[in-house]
C-alpha cells in the first residue's frame, strides 16, 4: 500500500509571539521543496525545543493526516495551510485509526515504524490563538502520529509512503489515544498494549504506572 506526501515540513526551533507570549517552539514548520536527511532523530532541518516532551528516538517524526484539516477548518471557519498542526509530514488517507503500532514502512530512503499518538500539546492552541484545540484534540483523537527511526536515509516531497511490514495486532494509534485519555481505568486493556513491542517506552511506563495506582 502506498500513501502520497501532500507536504513535506521542517523547523528549527525559535521564539515566536503566540498569544501575547514569547514562546520558544519548534512547532512551526514550512513546507520544503527539495529532500532532506531523516536521521534516527529527526529531519536534519527539524528540530523541538522542549526535549522532555518532544523529539527523541520515539518522536522522530510526526505525521498527521491530510482528512482532518477539513474537520478543522469548518469547525473555526478558517483555512488552516499545511502544516498548521506541526507535523513533519501531511500524509494522504492515512488517519490515527488506520495505522497500527508496530508497522513499518519506506519513506524514501528511510523505513520507520510506527511508536505512539501525539498527545495534546497547549501549543496547538498559542500558535493558532484559539483556546479550545487541545480539548477538541482530546475528544476526537485528531492528534497525529510518531515514528521512530529504523534506516536512515532521504526524503523528497516527491516521494511516497509504502507498507513494508504489517503487524498481528492490528492496535491502532487511536486505539492507544483512546486508552490515554477516555478509557483510563481499563487495565486490561493496558496490560495488552503493555504487550506490543512497537509501541513506544514512554507509552508502556505511563500505562505501567496506571496500572499500579489501580491495584
Amino acid at each position: 500500500m502506498e500513501y502520497t506526501i501532500i507536504s513535506l515540513n521542517v523547523g528549527k526551533p525559535a521564539v515566536y509571539q503566540l498569544d501575547g507570549q514569547n514562546i520558544e517552539t519548534g512547532f512551526i514548520k514550512r513546507p520544503i521543496d527539495k529532500p532532506n536527511y531523516l536521521t534516527v532523530t529527526g529531519f536534519k532541518d527539524d528540530g523541538q525545543a522542549d526535549l522532555k516532551n518532544h523529539g527523541g528516538k520515539e518522536k522522530a517524526l510526526l505525521m498527521y493526516p491530510k482528512e482532518h484539516y477539513n474537520f478543522w477548518n469548518q469547525r473555526y471557519q478558517q483555512q488552516f495551510p499545511y502544516p498548521s498542526f506541526g507535523e513533519n509530514i501531511t500524509i494522504d488517507g492515512l488517519t490515527e485509526r488506520e495505522v497500527y503500532i508496530g508497522e513499518i514502512f519506506q519513506l524514501g530512503q528511510a523505513e520507520i515504524q510506527v511508536s505512539q499518538p501525539r498527545q495534546p500539546c497547549y501549543k496547538i492552541a498559542r500558535t493558532h490563538g484559539i483556546k479550545d484545540m487541545p480539548a477538541v484534540v482530546t475528544d476526537t483523537g485528531y492528534g497525529g502520529y510518531y515514528f521512530r527511526v529504523l534506516k536512515e536515509g532521504w526524503v523528497a516531497p516527491a516521494d511516497t509512503l509504502k507498507k513494508l511490514q504489517e503487524v498481528q495486532s492490528h492496535v491502532s494509534a487511536f486505539d492507544i489515544f483512546h486508552c490515554l485519555f477516555h478509557d483510563q481505568q481499563n487495565k486490561k486493556r493496558m496490560q495488552e498494549y503493555l504487550q506490543l513491542s512497537g509501541l513506544a517506552s514512554n507509552v508502556k511506563a505511563r500505562f505501567q504506572k496506571r496500572i499500579d495506582m489501580l491495584r
